[in-house]
């Protein structure tokens, strides 16, 4: 198993396959760029615990992240998270989970890549100490990120009709306001927006982000850098009073934030990991956790391919949906916040954002239903409502319904299992608010009562939230995949 790239998605897939028993080479060359600033949000805790490096992202000790405070479409709003997330300077994160997957016995290579060859075995020349060497593997992980080692043959596409540059410098911020030391600060002004990530109480580093095709600015070596920086960061008024008497550390220095995708994130023995797959607006603070998502689900799906071959065509379409779902939905959550930044700032730069291109979500099969939709369900709600206020309500499964076989993850492995095809929805339904459908709907067959489903699910299935099976249960009368008789008030 060859690994490109050590960066979150490499680091984190090498250390999961690794740990299941396969021998993994990992090949790394360290960038001269200086280190990026992430806030990580709480909600990644649970994610680096699930894949054993919570503690050695705690032990760390990098600077808590407890929310932020946003100027954005002219409104202030301040975030606040009573479990700490993590602000992060890369370049020790990277370490961190380095370490880690050295620890579950990875060999790391300090090498360039030169070359990939498509075929069984994969064939990879790389430059490193020893000069040019070549290896071969039956699987490898694109995760070198935007430098996309495979990807960019033919893989990757870049057509949302904008693109951004990042410039950042770093500060000492000694009368930066106190209770916003563990707040990422975020402006949005008439032409671009900024931000700033605490890397410690006084030390922060402050990012502007800009078109690229805008009159007077190219690429990076075009204009002057020092000088648009200041320009820019000029433009954000708020930041720019907090930065009133602190000192400027570091010369600016910049790369590319254009968002790109794949048109397909898996060939024969080949996957495209973290941003080699994607990459997505900064503004969302998610990239590192979809990176860390990605590489969990390429280790399951390349341990497939690898141990049941049989499965190998569902285990990659499996990921190559996936990634698409995760690129779209990540997308409509950022042109959200662009259509705010619109509607305030009359200009280009927000306008083409907020239109943008709709990000292609591909074929989708059973994927879970969200809380937010649920939540907009008028239909599911009031089902919720009419199971929760009557006494006795007896549930039997719809004569349309049926189960059809679908990939999911179980463990380290892709496996087969029943989803829902439910009246109304496009693809089989699997789970719901951590409910598993096919399962629910199968104890209602003897037209059982409600109170007795929901124990049923717990001694057979295991235990859920009732709240959770009420809502499974609604989402099922909702779209008439069960059918609700005989309620007394």
């Amino acid at each position: 198993m060859l690994v490109i790239g050590a960066g979150p998605a490499g680091s984190t897939a090498a250390q999961l396959l690794a740990s299941w028993g396969h021998s993994v080479t990992l090949l790394h060359r360290a960038t001269s760029q200086p280190p990026l600033a992430e806030s990580l949000p709480s909600s990644i805790r649970k994610l680096l615990h699930f894949l054993g490096q919570l503690d050695r992202v705690d032990g760390a000790r990098f600077h808590p992240n407890q929310g932020n405070a946003a100027h954005w479409a002219g409104a202030e709003r301040v975030t606040r998270t009573a479990d700490a997330g993590y602000h992060v300077s890369r370049d020790r994160f990277d370490a961190v989970l380095r370490d880690a997957a050295v620890a579950a016995r990875v060999r790391i290579v300090d090498a360039t890549v030169q070359r990939v060859e498509m075929g069984d075995p994969i064939r990879v020349t790389y430059a490193g100490g020893q000069g040019l060497a070549t290896c071969r593997a039956r699987y490898v992980l694109d995760c070198s990120g935007r430098t996309g080692i495979v990807a960019r043959h033919g893989f990757r596409r870049a057509d949302a009709g904008y693109r951004t540059l990042a410039i950042a410098a770093e500060w000492d911020c000694a009368g930066w306001p106190e209770d916003e030391h563990t707040r990422t600060a975020i402006e949005s002004y008439r032409d671009g927006w900024a931000w700033s990530v605490p890397l410690s109480p006084i030390r922060r580093q402050c990012t502007v982000m800009i078109e690229t095709g805008r009159s007077g600015h190219g690429s990076a070596k075009a204009f002057a850098l020092s000088s648009t920086y200041t320009r820019e960061l000029a433009k954000a008024q708020a930041l720019g009073k907090r930065l009133a008497g602190a000192t400027q550390v570091s010369a600016p220095w910049a790369c590319d934030a254009s968002v790109y995708d794949a048109v397909r994130t898996a060939d024969e023995g080949v996957l495209l990991v973290g941003d080699a797959a994607s990459f997505i607006e900064p503004l969302s603070s998610a990239g590192v956790k979809k990176a860390l998502l990605s590489a969990w689900r390429a280790a399951v799906v390349a341990n497939t391919c690898l141990t049941n071959n049989a499965l190998a065509s569902a285990a990659t379409d499996l990921y190559t949906r996936r990634e698409r779902q995760v690129y779209a939905d990540c997308t409509r959550r950022a042109r959200a916040f662009f259509q705010e930044a619109a509607s305030a700032h009359d200009n280009p730069f927000w306008s083409v954002r907020a239109e943008g291109r709709e990000a292609d979500a591909g074929d989708e099969t059973s994927e879970e239903v969200s809380d937010e939709e649920i939540a907009r369900d008028a239909s599911v709600r009031e089902a919720f409502e009419r199971l929760r206020a009557v006494e006795h309500v007896r549930l039997r499964p719809a004569e349309a319904l049926r189960y059809e076989p679908v990939a999911s993850i179980e463990g380290r492995q892709v496996v087969m299992r029943d989803a829902l095809v439910v009246p109304g929805l496009s693809a089989p339904l699997q789970f719901t608010a951590g409910v598993n459908l096919p399962a629910l709907a199968r104890l209602a067959t003897g037209r059982a009562e409600v109170p007795a489903l929901l124990a049923a699910y717990h001694e057979q299935i295991g235990p859920v939230p009732v709240t959770a099976l009420l809502t499974g249960l609604s989402l099922l009368v909702a779209r008439h995949a069960l059918v609700a008789e005989g309620s007394t008030p």
